[in-house]
Formats: C-alpha cells, sequence, structure tokens
C-alpha cells in the first residue's frame, strides 16, 4: 500500500543532494561552484545552487545537468548516486507509480551513451577562453565580465588589461586576496570580498582609464 507522504524524491532533490556531497568534498563553495558553471555558460547564482542543494527546486533541465556534469568533470550518473527510487517528474498526469523509477536504473540509462556536449558561453566569454587556453590555463572570469558588462566595454580587453596588472584575471586577484585572509565567517567573507572586488575595480577603471564613467565615490 503506497501512502502520497512517502513519494520518493525529485530528480531536483536527488541532484541537489549529490551535488552537495561532490562540491564538499572538493572543497569547493557554493560561490566557487557558480563561478564554475558560468564559465561553461549556465549562468546560476549562489542562491540557485543553494535552493537545489536544499531540496527547494523539483526539477532540473537536461541542459543544466550536462553543465553540472562538465563543470564538475563528472559522468551524469553521479549525479544520481544512492539507493532508492526517484520521481521522474512531479508533474505528471500519469499514476506516481509509473512516473519513477530506481536510481539503478536511472545510472544505467544515463550510462549507456556518455555524452561529448561541452557547453560554452557567449561568443565574447568563448573568445577569452579560447585566448587563454592557448596559454596553457584556464581562468575564472564571473568578475570580469560583471565589470565589462557594467561599463560597456570589451570582455577581453578587461581581462587583459587584468593581466598586466596582476598577471591575472580580476576574478583570479580578488579571489587570491580573500583566499590569502585565511577562514573566515560566510558573512565576514562576502564583505570582505566586496571590498576587495571594490578596490580592484577602481584601480582598473584607472588604468582603462573609465574614471569618467565612473559612478563610485
Amino acid at each position: 500500500m503506497t501512502d502520497d507522504s512517502e513519494a520518493p524524491p525529485t530528480v531536483g532533490k536527488v541532484v541537489g543532494e549529490n551535488l552537495k556531497a561532490i562540491r564538499q568534498s572538493r572543497r569547493l563553495t557554493q560561490g566557487d561552484l557558480a563561478d564554475r558553471l558560468f564559465r561553461t555558460g549556465l549562468k546560476w547564482k549562489r542562491t540557485h545552487i543553494s535552493d537545489l542543494e536544499s531540496g527547494r527546486r523539483e526539477a532540473v533541465d537536461l541542459g543544466a545537468l550536462v553543465v553540472l556534469s562538465h563543470a564538475l568533470e563528472l559522468q551524469l550518473r553521479d549525479l544520481f548516486d544512492g539507493e532508492g527510487n526517484v520521481m521522474i517528474t512531479p508533474r505528471s498526469d500519469f499514476p506516481a507509480s509509473w512516473a519513477q523509477t530506481t536510481r539503478a536504473e536511472l545510472r544505467a540509462w544515463l550510462s549507456a551513451e556518455e555524452s561529448s556536449v561541452i557547453p560554452m558561453g557567449s561568443d565574447n566569454v568563448r573568445a577569452v577562453l579560447k585566448d587563454f587556453n592557448r596559454r596553457g590555463r584556464s581562468i575564472p572570469i564571473a568578475a570580469d565580465r560583471a565589470f565589462a558588462e557594467r561599463y560597456g566595454v570589451d570582455l577581453l580587453d578587461v581581462v587583459n588589461a587584468a593581466e598586466q596588472i596582476w598577471d591575472g584575471s580580476l576574478t583570479e586577484e580578488r579571489d587570491r586576496r580573500v583566499n590569502a585572509l585565511g577562514d573566515l565567517p560566510v558573512g565576514e567573507r562576502q564583505a570582505k570580498q566586496g571590498h576587495i572586488t571594490r578596490q580592484l575595480t577602481a584601480t582598473l577603471t584607472k588604468w582603462m582609464r573609465l574614471d569618467a564613467t565612473s559612478d563610485e565615490a
């Protein structure tokens, strides 16, 4: 006899549980993961990741699953680790028993043919990543892109300017300075990151001669 109150977890909940475990095992913050996803074309904020990991999102589309697995260098099946059933869709018109399967069966389906899809972001982001891949390195550029959008300048110009100043992207320099502060409470770390970002932004606007368009005090 089946009780609706004991319905199996949704795809979103299962993926969220596994994502959290994988992220923590790699010592990544939700912000770190959001930055990785941004570089592969999925514009999820930290709050989106938090909602997924806490089980507040019932569904995850296939495109997002592909990006998640690519960003974390996983196979799709790894996001469905564990035992028990999965509710494929909570909104099906079919009986609940028809809209679910076991995690093992789902992993088997996903293992039948591994995806070779490599999602990318905008043409501008691709240009930056291609340029740095030629140099033998990959870089985080979330803060650089925010700067470019704010001041209406080319992203590649921003990253190249940051390279000249700090020998790395704006995002890399921000993260380096924040990490140098050591372990901090989440709230204090976020405040420090914001302060450091403003300092670096001020330096970069002067270097790129954007002072006249800056709206910062």
